[in-house]
Formats: structure tokens, C-alpha cells, sequence
């Protein structure tokens, strides 16, 4: 009996971005809607998909992105880091509007596409590059390093902070339990329905 190969780093990210897919494609056929339900959905969707961006993001800055600078192209992982960046004051953006405010539905699309280019890119050349000169076993550890990131890695955009390694990997615990803990008294994050 054979037992099925762990999932490695490139499909444990590729499966995020499939959920973050998911999501905006639901935000998208919410546009324009202002009732109250469909308003109440908007903030969900818009938390659910925050919270999974940043602790992506983190994980990768922290993990990924660093093993692909010094390894594989450093030109590749700055420009990461920069779009994740630009992701971060988007969702900054979000966080301080209200789904019935005006440019809401313009800010959701604007993160959708920053989004979608990124995972493009990424999903295209870096994620390829992985695959192609890292032992499968190293992905697979890979993996295990970001799921360990991502559990502990905060919830909210705090694009204050710079995209480097070492600084996400010092704050990112302190931050990750001050959000955790924002979103528990708040209930962020937990799906009503």
C-alpha cells in the first residue's frame, strides 16, 4: 500500500490563491448590492479574504522568498515583496471603509486585480523555478515551515512594516497575537452564515 505524497509548498500556496479566487469571485457577483444582507456578506468575504492574504503573505516573506533570493533570483522576490506591499495598503484601505461606502466595490476590485497579477507572476516563473531546482523533500518541509508561519502569522495589514524577512519574522508573532486577539473580541473572521 502506497500512501500518497505529502502536498509540498508550491501546492499548499497555489491552493491558497485558488481560495482567494474563490472569494473575490464572490465579492465580485456582490458588486453593486447595498442591502443589508448583501453588505453584511461584502465585510465577511472582505475579512476572510484579508486575513488569508496576510498570512500568506507572511508566511512567504518569511520562508519562501528568502530561499528565492539567495537561491534562485533576487530580482523575483523583490518583486514580490512589492506587490504584496501594494496589496498591504489596499487592504489597509478596506479595513478602514464600510461596505456601503462608495469606492468599496472600486477598492475590492483594485485588491482583485492586485491579487490576480501577483499569483499570475508567481504562479508562472517563481513557483516553476521551485519546483525545478529544489528537492522534493526540501518542498515538502518548505510546506510544513509556512503552515507553522501561517498559524501564528497576524490577521491585518500593517503595511508600516517592511517586507523582509527577518522584520516579519521577529514582529510577525507579537502582531499575529495582537490581531488574533483583536478579532476574537470583535468576531472578525468568524463566518455568520
Amino acid at each position: 500500500m502506497t500512501t500518497a505524497p505529502e502536498r509540498d509548498v508550491v501546492d499548499l500556496l497555489s491552493a491558497d490563491h485558488r481560495e482567494f479566487d474563490r472569494l473575490f469571485r464572490e465579492l465580485e457577483d456582490l458588486a453593486g448590492r447595498s442591502g443589508d444582507e448583501d453588505l453584511r456578506r461584502k465585510r465577511e468575504l472582505v475579512d476572510e479574504v484579508t486575513i488569508g492574504i496576510v498570512k500568506h503573505s507572511v508566511a512567504e516573506e518569511t520562508q519562501v522568498y528568502p530561499l528565492v533570493e539567495d537561491e534562485l533570483d533576487r530580482e523575483e522576490a523583490e518583486r514580490s515583496k512589492h506587490e504584496h506591499g501594494e496589496a498591504e495598503e489596499t487592504m489597509k484601505r478596506l479595513e478602514r471603509m464600510d461596505p456601503g461606502d462608495a469606492g468599496f466595490d472600486a477598492e475590492v476590485a483594485t485588491l482583485a486585480r492586485e491579487i490576480r497579477e501577483h499569483v499570475a507572476h508567481e504562479e508562472g516563473r517563481m513557483f516553476a523555478e521551485l519546483r525545478q531546482s529544489l528537492p522534493a523533500d526540501r518542498l515538502v518541509a518548505l510546506a510544513h515551515d509556512v503552515e507553522r508561519v501561517k498559524a501564528n502569522a497576524p490577521t491585518r495589514p500593517h503595511p508600516m512594516t517592511p517586507n523582509e524577512a527577518g522584520v516579519r519574522t521577529a514582529l510577525g508573532p507579537v502582531a499575529g497575537l495582537l490581531d488574533q486577539l483583536r478579532d476574537a473580541v470583535t468576531g472578525r473572521g468568524k463566518r455568520s452564515g
